[in-house]
C-alpha cells in the first residue's frame, strides 16, 4: 500500500530532552520543549519524538543482532573486524561493555523517558489545545510505546529498572524491580492503549500508517502474554483483535516484505522508512539502515552483516518450504546475478561467510537508495498477523484446544502451501515451534522463542546456563553505585 511517508512518516529526534524534536526535513512547527504546551502542533512534534526511537538504528538492530545472530538462524559475518565484534556473543560469552547491549540498553530508556514525559504533560494539558488530533488517543500512543520498550528490555535483560514517572537530570536511580511488576506496567499499559486508540476502519491510512491503533494493542499483548505464560489472556487479546476484522493474511508471502507490501491487510504495526532529502548519517536519518546492514558486502552498497546460516536454510529443506525459504534467503550466486543484470560488470562479493543474505531486508537495483545509503525506504516491520495466529495456537495448544489450535496455525501453513498439521499432545507443541522458526526466519524471533520455552541447550551449539539473558551495561551497573545488581555470566 502506497503512503505518503513524509506525511506518515514519524519526525526524527535524537536528543532526550524535547528541546529539538522536530522532524529535521520540514520547517519547524512549533517550540517542542518540555513541560506546558502552548499549541496543538507542538503536542504533534512531541509525539513524534517518542515514536523517534523506534525507527533508530541503535533501538531496533538488536532484533537481528540478538533475535537472529544469537540463534541458530544467523551469524554477524561483514567484515573480519565486524564479525569478530559478535565472536564472544555467539559463543554465549556476553562482555557488559558490547557496544550493542549498551545501544539496546540506553536507546530504549530515552525512549521510555520521552514517553513518560508526553504521558504526564499530555495528561496535564487543556483539551481544548487539540482541535486536530485527539489527545487521549495521543497519550495511548505514547502508552504503547512505553510498554513495547518495557517488554524488549525485560526479553533481553530480564529484571530492569521500572521508570514510570519523568526522570530529571538528578533523578534517584532505582534498582532492578521484579519482571513480574515490569511485566504487569506492561499489561496496564497495553490494556489503556487498547482502551482508547482508534481502530484501522476509523483512521485515514493515506496519513495515519506506521501510527498505533487499537489492533496493534491487541497483538502485542498477545505477544507479552505468551512469555508470561499467561495463555487466558493471550487468547482473549486474540478473539479481541480478529472480532476486529481488519485484518488478513496476505496470499502470497513474499509480497508483505516487499516496497509495494507496506502497509498490507496483513502488517499490524510497521515504522516508516524513507529517504531524507537532508539527511544521511548513520544515526540520523529517516531510512531503514538495516537494509545497509545486511545486503552483500562490496557487491552493493551494504556490509554484508547478520547473514543467515546454511542450518536455516535446511530447516526450509527439511520442511518442503519452498516458499518461505525463497522469501526468506537469497543465495549469494542469485544476488551476484541480480546485481549484473543491472549494472553488468559489478564489484565482487567479499566477506561471504555463508553462502545466504536475508532477502527480507534486501532492496533491488532501482529500489534502493544508492547515494545516501542509511536512508533506505524499506518499512520496518514489527507486528504481523501471522504472528497473532501462531501466539492464539500455542495459547489454544497448551490449554487443550488442540482442534483450535491446528485450525490457525494451518492457516498460516496453508498460506506457504504445505499440508495440514494433524499431530496432538507434545508433538503438536514441536510442529508450532517449527512453525514459527520457518515463519519468522530472519525477522529476530528465533532466539527469544527458543529460550523463553527453555530449548537452549538442545537447540544452540555451545549454549550455557544462564544465557537466556543480556548483562546490564557495565556502565550503569557503575554509575547505579550498587542500587543495579548484573546478571551472573552465563556458565557451560
Amino acid at each position: 500500500m502506497k503512503t505518503n511517508k513524509l506525511i506518515a512518516g514519524i519526525a526524527l529526534a535524537v536528543l532526550t530532552s524535547f528541546s529539538s524534536c522536530v522532524d529535521l526535513d520540514l520547517e519547524p512547527l512549533g517550540r517542542a520543549t518540555a513541560g506546558k504546551m502552548e499549541n496543538e502542533e507542538q503536542a504533534f512534534l512531541r509525539l513524534a519524538a517518542v515514536y523517534s526511537d523506534m525507527k533508530d538504528f541503535r533501538y531496533t538492530w538488536s532484533t537481528i543482532a540478538f533475535g537472529d545472530v544469537l540463534s541458530d538462524d544467523a551469524t554477524y559475518s561483514g567484515s573480519d573486524n565486524d564479525a569478530a565484534t559478535f565472536t564472544l556473543m555467539e559463543n554465549y560469552q556476553y562482555p557488559a561493555d558490547h557496544n550493542e547491549i549498551l545501544n539496546k540498553y540506553s536507546q530504549t530508556y530515552q525512549c521510555i523517558n520521552k514517553a513518560n514525559l508526553v504521558i504526564r504533560d499530555f495528561g496535564a494539558a487543556d483539551k481544548s489545545l487539540f482541535k486536530t488530533y485527539n489527545r487521549d488517543q495521543m497519550i495511548g500512543e505514547a502508552k504503547f510505546i512505553r510498554a513495547y520498550s518495557y517488554f524488549e528490555l525485560v526479553k533481553t535483560f530480564g529484571a530492569v529498572p521500572l521508570y514510570t514517572d519523568v526522570l530529571e537530570l538528578d533523578h534517584k536511580r532505582l534498582g532492578r524491580s521484579k519482571v513480574e511488576d515490569v511485566y504487569a506496567a506492561i499489561e496496564k499499559d497495553l490494556n489503556e492503549a487498547a482502551a482508547i486508540l482508534p481502530s484501522k476502519k476509523d483512521i485515514d491510512m493515506a496519513t495515519y500508517a506506521g501510527r498505533i491503533t487499537k489492533g496493534a494493542a491487541y497483538a502485542m499483548l498477545t505477544r507479552v502474554c505468551l512469555y508470561e505464560k499467561k495463555y487466558d489472556q493471550v487468547k482473549d487479546a486474540a478473539k479481541k483483535l480478529f472480532a476486529l476484522n481488519e485484518y488478513s493474511l496476505v496470499d502470497d508471502y513474499k509480497f508483505q516484505f516487499l516496497l509495494a507490501g507496506e502497509h498490507c491487510s496483513e502488517s499490524i504495526l510497521e515504522v516508516n522508512m524513507y529517504d531524507s532529502r537532508t539527511l544521511g548519517a548513520w544515526n540520523v536519518n529517516n531510512g531503514n539502515r538495516h537494509v545497509l546492514m545486511s545486503m552483500p558486502r562490496n557487491l552493493t552498497i551494504g556490509f554484508g552483516v547478520a547473514q543467515p546460516t546454511k542450518s536455516l536454510a535446511e530447516a526450509y529443506d527439511k520442511a518442503g518450504d519452498k516458499i518461505r525459504k525463497q522469501a526468506t534467503l537469497l543465495s549469494s550466486q542469485e544476488a551476484v546475478e541480480i546485481e549484473k543484470a543491472a549494472y553488468g560488470e559489478v564489484d565482487p562479493l567479499t566477506g561471504d561467510r555463508t553462502g545466504f543474505y536475508n532477502r527480507k531486508l534486501y532492496l533491488k537495483p532501482g529500489e534502493r537508495e544508492e547515494n545516501r545509503g542509511n536512508n533506505q525506504p524499506l518499512n520496518h516491520k514489527l507486528i504481523r498477523l501471522a504472528e497473532v495466529y501462531l501466539n492464539y495456537a500455542e495459547a489454544c495448544a497448551l490449554t487443550g484446544d488442540e482442534k483450535e489450535a491446528k485450525i490457525y496455525i494451518n492457516k498460516v501453513r496453508n498460506r506457504a502451501k504445505l499440508a495440514d498439521i494433524t499431530s496432538t499432545g507434545e508433538q503438536l507443541f514441536e510442529d508450532l515451534m517449527n512453525e514459527r522458526h520457518l515463519e519468522f526466519g530472519m525477522e529476530g524471533f528465533r532466539f527469544f522463542d527458543v529460550v523463553r520455552v527453555g530449548w537452549g541447550p538442545k537447540v544452540f551449539k555451545n549454549f550455557k546456563q544462564g544465557a537466556e539473558v543480556l548483562p546490564i551495561p557495565q556502565i550503569e551497573i557503575d554509575i547505579s553505585k550498587g542500587e543495579i545488581v548484573q546478571n551472573p555470566a552465563p556458565k557451560s
